[in-house]
């Protein structure tokens, strides 16, 4: 089974892209199936049916009651006892009739990402799927250079962190679109500072040092532009999944 892991900060469009980029496979490789999980345990409502639920198995809302914790905190609490219920989780997944699969996570990334919660699923999930992530960059009109640095570090940790291909999509063009943003992501992810206007100073230099750092990762990147919310671009995110699924590709 072919399955996408969905990465983002909160806002970026994780959940609607779960959504209409399956609904996309569904009516694209029909009669392939296409499925759904939510690993959101605070998530009161989804715009899709997940095939797997992990509210079945911990709700924030019902430990927020139980353990009289907030929210963050239930959210946190929530997180340890995935890790504590991992092999149900992945046998749950894995076990999935399916032929693709898109994994929503998290409303708040650093949930997933910074705790041992997103380490732990991708390394157990890699050895039953074919795991790849995609992680949704959130751009609107008038945002500055440090924006576009700051979550091109932050795909490019996520690939250290949890250990899997990280594919940068570029959401919400139907704001943005023909603005040319999604060259100036590549650029950043690239290291390349050849005309990237910084401005000038010191914070300025030391952006353009980040920007330079990032091009040791060595890993080759292509930027899609999508609209989650239009189901934009999504032939060229499968194409670069099914690169990272057959090791075909070189991703440039």
């Amino acid at each position: 089974m072919d399955a996408a892991i969905v990465l983002g900060t909160a806002g970026s469009g994780k959940t609607t892209f779960t959504a209409s980029y399956s609904e996309w496979l569904r009516r694209r490789f029909m009669p392939l199936r296409s499925c759904t999980a939510n690993l959101d345990p605070g998530v009161l409502s989804l715009p899709y049916r997940p095939d797997y639920d992990v509210r079945e198995l911990v709700s924030v809302q019902e430990i927020m009651e139980r353990e009289g914790l907030g929210p963050n905190g239930a959210l946190v609490r929530a997180a340890e006892i995935m890790v504590a219920k991992m092999d149900e989780i992945v046998e749950s997944l894995c076990s999935l009739n399916c032929d693709h699969l898109v994994i929503d996570t998290p409303g708040q990334m650093e949930i997933f990402a910074f705790r041992p919660l997103g380490r732990v699923l991708c390394e157990r999930l890699s050895s039953c799927l074919n795991l790849a992530a995609v992680f949704l960059g959130d751009h609107e009109p008038g945002r500055e250079l440090e924006d576009v640095v700051t979550s091109a570090l932050l795909a490019k940790i996520l690939e250290l962190k949890l250990g899997v291909t990280v594919i940068p999509l570029l959401n919400k063009m139907d704001i943005w679109r023909g603005e040319g943003v999604e060259e100036v992501w590549e650029k950043v992810l690239r290291g390349e500072v050849d005309g990237l206007d910084a401005g000038e100073g010191t914070l300025s230099d030391a952006l353009l040092e980040l920007v330079r750092a990032i091009s040791s990762f060595k890993s080759p990147v292509r930027v899609v532009a999508i609209s989650a919310k239009e189901g934009t671009n999504y032939q060229e995110v499968f194409d670069l999944l099914s690169e990272v699924w057959c090791s075909c590709g070189d991703m440039t």
